[in-house]
């Protein structure tokens, strides 16, 4: 069984040929979808694709709607499924992609063959690539990873700590990886990245180097595309300093909860890295610096890693403004 999650919220403009091409898959899917208090009509458009398609698409509402997010809503999906445990495989969509009818068919053909090798004990992700477009779909970038100039073979834990090469739209993930996924963590950047991170420490993360969907740019994104890594990224970066830093924070905090929740299933190597991850916002620069190399805690391409040694706010400024 292969069922797909999907987080809506005001999402009725682009929902319904999300949700057709979701259901055209050439591999027979379910769709579960949690609607996070939606008064644009997507809460009516999801009702009636529940009456069309009773054996494929189905509505959940959680009580704290609106809750931490897409992120929240995408946690309690997972443990929905996790806790029915009759998902043999889960993909994440996001409301405005379009997905290609051969997407389904193609990651769980790649699943197979890891699962065959490694055993189905093994927590396994895999994801693709995905076009980037505008809103009426005409392509930006045929692939999401030169747009972003992020690196999408990146797989080991150091390297996942501080950069997500994984887009939840874009993955699939087997019932040994979704059983890790029942509890929402205390704290995350964002639900995929949190996914990433646990599948890099527990098991394995493997690319499929094709766009199997498109990726839509537009106002409403809450996390969209963007051209990381580039000189004119970099220049941006000057002007917004305080996103950066609350980033950043983000990311430890990030690594912190992760800690807490997993500390028990990592291993010696793992719990080094995480405490090397963890002292870079007590580190000088050149201190800082050296962690990077040590413990190979590279992003995608050399500027950002080297920024990464100089904008990341260190532990003194954050209790200085706490005061």
């Amino acid at each position: 069984m292969i069922t797909v999650l999907m987080a809506a919220w005001q999402g009725k403009k682009y929902l319904e040929q999300q949700l057709d091409s979701i259901l055209a898959q050439t591999v027979p899917v379910r769709i579960w979808v949690s609607d996070d208090g939606s008064d644009d009509g997507t809460r009516e458009l999801l009702e009636q694709y529940c009456e069309w398609y009773p054996k494929q698409v189905f509505l959940h509402s959680r009580e704290n709607s609106g809750e931490n997010g897409a992120a929240g809503n995408f946690f309690w999906l997972l443990s929905l499924a996790a806790k029915e445990g009759k998902s043999d495989y889960v993909m994440l969509s996001d409301q405005d992609d379009v997905w290609f009818h051969h997407k389904v068919k193609t990651l769980l053909r790649r699943m197979k063959q890891l699962e065959k090798g490694l055993g189905e004990a093994c927590p396994i992700l895999v994801h693709s690539d995905m076009e980037v477009t505008d809103s009426q779909l005409n392509v930006l970038d045929p692939s999401f990873f030169h747009y972003s100039h992020i690196n999408p073979t990146r797989s080991t834990f150091g390297e996942i700590l501080v950069e997500n090469p994984v887009t939840g739209g874009a993955l699939m993930m087997n019932r040994a990886l979704l059983k890790l996924l029942e509890k929402e963590p205390a704290a995350c950047f964002m639900h995929d990245w949190w996914i990433a991170l646990t599948a890099s420490c527990f098991g394995v993360i493997d690319f499929v180097p094709e766009s199997l969907s498109q990726y839509r740019q537009h106002g409403d994104n809450v996390l969209g595309a963007r051209a990381s890594g580039s000189l004119k990224d970099c220049r941006e970066r000057i002007n917004r300093q305080k996103e950066v830093e609350e980033n950043y924070r983000k990311m430890i905090e990030q690594a912190r909860a992760f800690g807490k929740m997993f500390w028990q299933k990592l291993d010696g190597r793992q719990r080094m890295i995480l405490r090397a991850y963890l002292a870079l916002p007590y580190q000088s620069v050149a201190g800082r610096c050296q962690n990077i190399v040590r413990n190979r805690f590279f992003k995608s391409s050399r500027v950002q890693t080297a920024a990464m040694c100089v904008t990341m706010p260190h532990a003194g400024e954050k209790r200085t403004e706490k005061k």
